[in-house]
């Protein structure tokens, strides 16, 4: 966050040089503490006292004892820390943005469905417009946007009418894109089969 003169605080320093140093091994695993030092443009201890807190957190693993030879690795527990970073910096940098959504669209790619590429999202919240945005780059059929919350139907999202969850009975089979709490015995309540769940919160 930014303090009242806009100008950048201390934490956010040091939270997106987290950031930039996890891209980087994600890239390029046999990137040095020096090459990290050139590219980011901060001195090589500040790199390397980021680095000892990254792999603290788990968030990179450290393969090698030879100086010249070691490799940094990005974790999954890293890897889901750098999006929830791109994330939380969305509001003010569309390039977080678009990490973000990329993250969403290589989800959707690997999750395993029998979707037929017809794409619903449940919930109305900004992760959900997200979600859409990575729906359509992806040019996958959108079903709509889908809620239980009665105060929430029939609000227009990207010209999308919000509708109550039991509708998606109707448009099944699909992968359904989880962007709000979301109850795990709902479905039975409603009697919704074949529709296929992504949890984004769990990512996020």
């Amino acid at each position: 966050m930014t303090n009242d003169q806009g100008q950048i605080t201390s934490l956010q320093k040091k939270e997106l040089t987290d950031y930039n140093i996890l891209k980087t091994i994600e890239n390029n695993s046999s990137v040095s503490q020096r090459g990290l030092s050139s590219q980011m443009e901060i001195n090589v201890a500040s790199v390397n006292f980021a680095l000892k807190r990254l792999i603290k957190k788990g968030f990179v693993r450290m393969v090698g004892i030879n100086s010249k030879r070691i490799k940094y690795h990005i974790t999954p527990k890293g890897f889901k820390a750098k999006t929830k970073m791109a994330y939380t910096f969305f509001g003010k940098n569309i390039h977080f943005y678009r990490e973000v959504r990329n993250d969403i669209e290589t989800q959707i790619r690997e999750f395993n469905s029998d979707s037929k590429g017809k794409v619903a999202i449940y919930g109305v919240v900004g992760l959900a417009e997200i979600a859409y945005m990575a729906v359509v780059s992806m040019r996958l059929e959108f079903a709509g946007f889908f809620t239980d919350d009665l105060e929430k139907t029939n609000e227009i999202i990207f010209g999308h009418q919000v509708q109550k969850l039991e509708t998606l009975k109707e448009m099944q089979p699909c992968l359904l894109l989880l962007t709000d709490e979301f109850p795990v015995d709902m479905m039975c309540d409603i009697d919704i089969k074949n529709v296929d769940t992504l949890n984004l919160l769990n990512y996020y």
